[in-house]
């Protein structure tokens, strides 16, 4: 199981790494990330089904979502700049190998950098990037997909948005990494347990009387939240009806005294 981070509290320890993540504009994602819950995570990522390298749809308790790296900028507030892939080695390799300034030495561990020899604030900077958007791998070794990101926050910041490799597009195919392993049973699968919460919190919202998180996150997996938003409802079907009735004749009731006001007025004049 894969320890989430529950909120941005102890990356504000670090004012060197908040600096460079919030002239990323990566900030605002993490600063919205306030804990989670395992079972939400867990179901969201079975019933996580891909269609395509930009799109997967998560339907589970009667929610439906359709994800794309459109939907999660939008929700994480995280520019949508330029598709990429960790599967990208030649491009990780040249990453790693231009990252590191002439003085600096750093120490090879099999495909990867031991994160703790990366120069000041690098290896922090790493550490983070770790927790809070790419998961995979070992805490302890920074790899070639991992210095694409650390490159660009060194050398690429003022390149334009669209320029930039984007954060949406990776924790789509993040998710869509993790949801399918799950499914074949590849442990310790669960991951981006914040940004799954975002996610189901936005779609929650969306309803015309919005449901809360903990009231979600509560029902069993056999519940449905349509059943739900139909107890919520102050008018059941029958009622909705007269509802509609009534207020059809209070509008029509309303054009007649309208009308009749005015004649009169005319016959006045």
């Amino acid at each position: 199981m894969r320890k989430d981070t529950l909120n941005s509290k102890k990356l504000h320890e670090h004012l060197h790494v908040v600096a460079l993540f919030t002239r990323a504009k990566w900030m605002s994602f993490f600063e919205r990330i306030h804990g989670y819950d395992e079972e939400v995570t867990e179901e969201f990522l079975m019933s996580l089904r891909p269609h395509s390298k930009t799109n997967a749809t998560v339907s589970f308790k009667g929610l439906t979502l359709e994800l794309t790296p459109y939907f999660i900028s939008r929700i994480t507030c995280l520019p949508l700049g330029l598709p990429w892939s960790k599967e990208e080695t030649p491009l990780g390799q040249v990453a790693k190998k231009t990252f590191f300034q002439p003085d600096e030495h750093s120490v090879e561990d099999k495909n990867g950098i031991k994160r703790t020899s990366l120069p000041p604030p690098w290896s922090e900077v790493s550490y983070q990037v770790m927790k809070y958007i790419t998961y995979e791998g070992r805490f302890s070794i920074v790899y070639g997909y991992h210095f694409r990101l650390l490159h660009e926050l060194r050398y690429g910041m003022d390149l334009p948005a669209a320029r930039k490799l984007s954060l949406p597009y990776f924790l789509l195919q993040s998710l869509i990494e993790f949801g399918t392993n799950l499914n074949v049973g590849v442990p310790d699968q669960l991951a981006h347990h914040g940004l799954i919460k975002l996610l189901v919190q936005d779609a929650l919202h969306t309803y015309t009387i919005p449901i809360a998180w903990e009231i979600f996150r509560n029902m069993s997996r056999k519940d449905d939240i349509k059943t739900l938003i139909d107890d919520l409802s102050p008018f059941g079907n029958e009622e909705e009806e007269e509802k509609e009735e009534l207020e059809k004749e209070i509008h029509e009731e309303a054009q007649n005294i309208q009308t009749e006001g005015e004649t009169e007025r005319r016959g006045e004049a």
